[in-house]
């Protein structure tokens, strides 16, 4: 399955791509900032908006250290630790995507309140009661074992600490389209139901304090997006093909196709350890 995730994620050059990126939007990458970088590096549903929400409803603090499971190129990280003072620490299985993380962490200016580990969500290399919150932001569509990973995010939380927990949930006897952004096949694809995700996360010992179903958003999003002539376009989804390969625009019509014919759902999850 690692080999799996890290095939259908890793490439080389992604940060030179991103920064080639920001230099033909008229930005100067070398004098980058982490907000040149939204555009490129939040690589989940509804993008930077989902982040804002999100990491607000968290509310990390300025003496807290956070976690980012699935930290990707480190967009996530770097808005907390831009926008709290927060101390982050990501951790991927892509190596790829961790040399991104810190290339582009160094330029902003941020290494010394951001970090990033390649390593396996399910088997962390940090000790217990490590950090005050965590976000784990659209990753658990490729664990099969959901609540073994909730369990190691719990177990490296202090007690108390809070968890953002976002991803795509499947429906009983429905079969989304392939690909998708997070699988091209059904073997990386580990969707779970609703209840099934509510019953691991229980069982890895978590307390759920709000569940929000966010699929009206993201389907809202796509559409806003499509009205305002953005699908293709540089400034939208054209960004995260430079991310996350050519074939990325199909995968996220798919996404949303199967939300608008009820075979998926977008859930968002805060917990307490």
């Amino acid at each position: 399955m690692s080999d799996g995730v890290t095939q259908h994620y890793g490439s080389t050059g992604i940060a030179e791509r991103v920064l080639a990126a920001v230099a033909a939007s008229g930005a100067d990458p070398g004098q980058l900032r982490p907000e040149m970088l939204f555009p490129y590096d939040q690589l989940h549903a509804r993008e930077l908006k989902a982040t804002e929400e999100h990491v607000a409803w968290l509310a990390p603090r300025p003496d807290e250290h956070v976690l980012d499971v699935g930290s990707g190129v480190g967009g996530p990280a770097r808005f907390v630790a831009a926008k709290t003072s927060a101390r982050v620490t990501g951790i991927d299985l892509t190596p790829d995507f961790v040399a991104a993380a810190r290339s582009f962490t160094e330029r902003c200016g941020l290494a010394d309140r951001v970090t990033f580990e390649v390593g396996n969500a399910l088997d962390m290399p940090f000790p217990e009661a490590t950090f005050d919150a965590a976000i784990c932001q659209y990753v658990a569509m490729n664990v099969a074992g959901k609540e073994g990973l909730a369990r190691e995010i719990a177990r490296v939380l202090k007690p108390g600490g809070r968890l953002l927990w976002s991803e795509a949930v499947g429906i009983e006897g429905r079969d989304p389209p392939y690909p998708l952004p997070w699988a091209r096949s059904p073997e990386t694809n580990h969707l779970t139901t609703e209840s099934g995700l509510r019953e691991a996360l229980e069982r890895a010992g978590l307390t759920i304090l709000e569940w929000r179903d966010e699929t009206t958003l993201q389907v809202e999003h796509a559409h806003e997006a499509r009205r305002a002539g953005q699908t293709p376009s540089p400034e939208r989804m054209m960004a995260n093909q430079i991310v996350m390969g050519d074939d990325f625009l199909d995968r996220r019509r798919n996404y949303i196709a199967g939300l608008e014919a009820g075979a998926l759902k977008g859930i968002a999850i805060l917990a307490r350890a």
